[in-house]
């Protein structure tokens, strides 16, 4: 039994009693876990032997999430039924024990282990290209599955204010509550998910609908993971305009509405994909895939502006910890390297080259960065 077992527990019922092999989590997780802490680990290389490096740079970019590396060494012992989890816990314990040779290089031969083979053969199985936004979601939605557990909604007294009660709908996933002496009306699923990989990865956006002559706008609050960030207007340069234009209103439903994004919670680590791949039709019709090459800027601290943000809420100051760039001009080909944060230095990870980076260095990084990954101080609570 591990820490997911105790998690699992509590939630399907608070007042369990704790058998005493779990008794151990009760302490450890009450003052909350750090998500930001000082690294220990190996700086070790992976080998590139099948076309592997997009699952390298995941990887290498996952080690710097101090609250993720905690999770999954209380996942110890490791539970076959749970491959994601099972894996990572025991490709980062090599991390943590093995040590470089005497010249300081070193480097993993991650496709040996079978559970890492197996977890990318059957990614391989759906039809998945080699993409290293697409593998890390694949990693994150893997994990979350095996642990995750289902929560009520937030009930309607929990908004702002509640509307007079003329709503025809009275299903626990409708609601009418008052937004800035407005209407609203607010929708979301009435049974929900939480992990702890959704504590430590997970948000909330509440898309905001306004009609012409509607009485009421209507929001859809949906959890995410990460952000896709479009860059190919013009207008975007930098990865604050790109989230500008992604929090701007935007006509739907034929010009009869708006829409705009507001975000209700903010993620304890927050990954940011910018998107470099378009596809289109050309003119006669056939698929055409391109790659948007312009430099996109990027700072070493991010916070969101408050007019993005749902009001009440405030938006935690972010570092950067990791960029994941994708080389060359090619959708389907290429090649993937990581400049990731170590404590106060910087290190690049090619494959099983290894060297330390300046911060001029990850700086100009703006025409490859691909996935960039931020993460706030903040104290993370696992507990149902």
């Amino acid at each position: 039994k591990n820490l997911v077992d105790y998690l699992l527990l509590l939630a399907k019922d608070e007042a369990a009693e704790v058998p005493a092999d779990l008794q151990r989590f009760q302490e450890v997780l009450s003052p909350g876990i750090s998500n930001i802490a000082r690294a220990s680990y190996s700086r070790l290389g992976i080998r590139n032997d099948a076309n592997n490096c997009y699952a390298n740079v995941v990887l290498q970019s996952l080690l710097s999430s101090a609250a993720l590396v905690w999770f999954l060494r209380q996942c110890s012992p490791p539970d076959a039924s749970r491959p994601f989890c099972n894996c990572l816990f025991k490709l980062f314990k090599e991390f943590h024990t093995s040590k470089p040779d005497a010249s300081g290089a070193g480097c993993l031969n991650a496709l040996a282990m079978p559970e890492l083979r197996d977890i990318i053969c059957r990614w391989q199985r759906l039809g998945a290209q080699q993409d290293a936004g697409e593998f890390l979601l694949y990693l994150l939605n893997g994990m979350h599955d095996e642990c995750k557990w289902k929560v009520r909604a937030a009930e309607a007294a929990e908004e702002p204010e509640a509307a007079d009660n003329d709503s025809k709908d009275d299903s626990d996933w409708s609601h009418l509550v008052k937004y800035n002496c407005r209407r609203m009306e607010s929708r979301s699923a009435g049974l929900q998910e939480d992990s702890p990989i959704a504590r430590i990865f997970g948000g909330v956006v509440r898309s905001l609908v306004r009609t012409k002559g509607a009485k009421a706008d209507s929001a859809c609050v949906e959890p995410f993971n990460h952000l896709l960030l479009e860059i190919s207007d013009p207008k975007v340069d930098s990865v604050w305009s790109a989230l500008a234009a992604h929090c701007n209103p935007e006509f739907v439903n034929d010009g009869s509405a708006t829409r705009r994004l507001k975000f209700e919670a903010m993620p304890k680590v927050l990954i940011l994909t910018l998107k470099r791949f378009n596809y289109s039709l050309d003119k006669q019709g056939r698929g055409r895939a391109s790659k948007v090459m312009k430099p996109i800027k990027f700072g070493e601290k991010l916070a969101l502006d408050r007019t993005w943000m749902v009001e009440g809420i405030q938006s935690p100051e972010y570092i950067i910890t990791a960029v994941i760039c994708h080389h060359g001009d090619a959708i389907h080909g290429g090649h993937y390297t990581a400049a990731v944060r170590y404590n106060s230095e910087w290190y690049l990870y090619d494959d099983t080259i290894v060297r330390k980076l300046d911060h001029r260095e990850v700086g100009s990084l703006q025409s490859e960065a691909y996935l960039l990954v931020y993460q706030c101080q903040a104290k993370i609570d696992f507990r149902p």
